[in-house]
């Protein structure tokens, strides 16, 4: 197991270097690919219509966010925790806990309603009012 992390870390310094942090492989545009709340797949038509734009520790959804945390805000990580974490604070200061997990060209979260203690596992039970989001890299590298 050793030697076949020793190839993978090989491999993976021949490529373009990766970013330091969590907040650095945020960076850029995204694509809502699949997302649930409170236990109940959203509309297709509005999962496609969705992206969001993290610059910084900002976030922005330049169009729909009706199924959004907030149609603006800052995001906060602490990529020390298990599972990650990660709080959105909209402008108007409510906070949503969540939790994430960043993948090779996308990324996962699921959030607990404003108030509510955060997930513990990605998944979005009926009564939860957990929202469960997949997304995509608009622009794969």
């Amino acid at each position: 197991m050793i030697a076949a992390l020793g190839l993978l870390l090989a491999a993976c310094n021949r490529q373009a270097p990766m970013p330091k942090t969590d907040l650095d492989r945020l960076q850029g545009t995204w694509n809502l690919v699949a997302a649930f709340q409170d236990g109940k797949p959203l509309p297709a038509d509005k999962v496609k219509q969705t992206t969001i734009v993290f610059k910084g520790d900002t976030f922005r959804f330049p169009g729909s966010a009706e199924y959004a945390t907030s149609k603006e805000g800052t995001i906060k990580l602490d990529e020390n925790k298990t599972p990650k974490e990660m709080d959105a604070i909209s402008t108007e200061k409510e906070v949503m806990l969540g939790i994430y997990r960043v993948e090779e060209n996308g990324y996962k979260v699921c959030f607990a309603p404003a108030g509510k203690p955060r997930p513990t596992e990605f998944s979005s039970t009926l009564g939860s009012g957990y929202i469960l989001q997949s997304w995509q890299r608009q622009n794969p590298q």
